[in-house]
Parts: structure tokens; C-alpha cells; sequence
């Protein structure tokens, strides 16, 4: 599976994955929980901002403290095994209630060939989007702002419960079931 895109908005985070990519088999994936992310994914979203500005130009001063970015799509060239990413966002404006929503432009993380000369996604930008993919992956396995339901293999996380249901029994004779 690959992570191929993910957007955090209020309560909901959205995440695509594909699978199979080039195949008969391909497929897509995409995951809606609602609930809140833990804050270091929250944190890898926002630490694209400055990324973001750069590849737009934009000067640091600009918006400051306003930009938002919402989400990220990675692309994939199953020909060449090159990704890329685009990044998206909004910036609240004193002029209107409504955000600016933009969209940087598409940028591979390798030329596509020997001899391309394209614009390429910077290094330190990749590993910010390297990051926020990690912790997409992490929140799949859940990794919450609330508490983690998995445990580092992957397993449900039921022992506290199950305490709690033994106290239970313990304390009244009887517990709810299980």
C-alpha cells in the first residue's frame, strides 16, 4: 500500500492508499475517521507551511500566522518509480470570511530521466513529506491525540480493559460483558 494523499480538516482526517499500482489489481483506498490527530501529525502537516512558502515564493512575513496547510497528494510514475507531491492549503484573509485556498505546483522528488531538467521538490521538503506520511501511517495503526488504540505490533489494545471488567467483578460480583 501507498500513501497517495492526505487532508486533515476539522475532525476529520482522509486518507487515500493505493495498491497494486500498474496491475490488473489496482486499487484505491480512502479512509475517513473522524476523530483528532495525534499532535505530532498535526505538527508534520504544519511544518510543510514553510516548504510551501518557498517553492511559492512567498516571503516569510506574508500571511503570518495564517496559512494552513490541509492536505497532500503524492504521485507516483509507475514507469519510472519517481514521485512527487503537491501541496494544499488555505490562508485567512482580512479582506473577506472566506479562506484563499491554493495549490503548489506539482514537483517530482527525482527527474523523471537522465537528462531532465525540470523543476525538482527540495530535499528538506521531501523529508517534511516523508514525515507527515509516516505519521499518516501511524494514525492508520492508531495512533490518536486521544490515546493510541494499537500497540507497537499492531494489536488492539484491550488489556486495560479487560482490567477494568476484572475491578469490576471484583468490586459487584458481576460486570458488563465483554
Amino acid at each position: 500500500m501507498r500513501i497517495a494523499k492526505v487532508k486533515i480538516k476539522e475532525g476529520l482526517v482522509t486518507i487515500v492508499e493505493t495498491a497494486g499500482l500498474g496491475t490488473a489489481d489496482e486499487s484505491e483506498t480512502t479512509r475517513k475517521i473522524y476523530a483528532d490527530p495525534h499532535p505530532d501529525f498535526r505538527k508534520t502537516m504544519e511544518d510543510l507551511e514553510p516548504h510551501v512558502r518557498g517553492i511559492l515564493g512567498w516571503p516569510s512575513s506574508y500571511a503570518e500566522n495564517r496559512i494552513r496547510i490541509s492536505g497532500v497528494s503524492f504521485s507516483f510514475s509507475e514507469k519510472t518509480g519517481v514521485e512527487g507531491a503537491v501541496m494544499s492549503g488555505l490562508v485567512d484573509l482580512d479582506a473577506s470570511d472566506s479562506p484563499f485556498s491554493f495549490n503548489t505546483p506539482h514537483l517530482a522528488f527525482a527527474p523523471y530521466c537522465e537528462t531532465g531538467s525540470g523543476k525538482l521538490m527540495p530535499d528538506d521538503a521531501i523529508d517534511a513529506l516523508e514525515a507527515l506520511r509516516a505519521e499518516a501511517l501511524a494514525f492508520l495503526k492508531g495512533k490518536r491525540a486521544q490515546a493510541d488504540l494499537f500497540d507497537d505490533l499492531g494489536r488492539t489494545i484491550v488489556s486495560d480493559v479487560r482490567e477494568i471488567v476484572a475491578d469490576l467483578r471484583d468490586a459487584y460480583g458481576s460486570a458488563p460483558a465483554e
